[in-house]
């Protein structure tokens, strides 16, 4: 199986840059640009929104128990 990849940062990609990537080749994630770096950083952007929406959500239930007890 092979994939059609563009070799070069560009949209519409150029009929110049575009090539074939094996399966093969593709079980390497770093030839994917997967990294460690941008699975990290992937991680924290998800982790964050997800910290960040608890946190949202808690504080709000703190707010509405205290109104309901004053």
């Amino acid at each position: 199986m092979q994939f059609l990849i563009c070799t070069v940062d560009a949209t519409p990609c150029p009929p110049e840059a575009l090539s074939y990537l094996s399966m093969s080749e593709a079980i390497n994630p770093a030839t994917l640009g997967i990294t460690p770096e941008s699975v990290l950083y992937a991680f924290s952007w998800g982790m964050g929104a997800v910290i960040l929406f608890w946190l949202i959500g808690f504080v709000t239930g703190v707010a509405v128990d205290a109104i309901k007890k004053a």
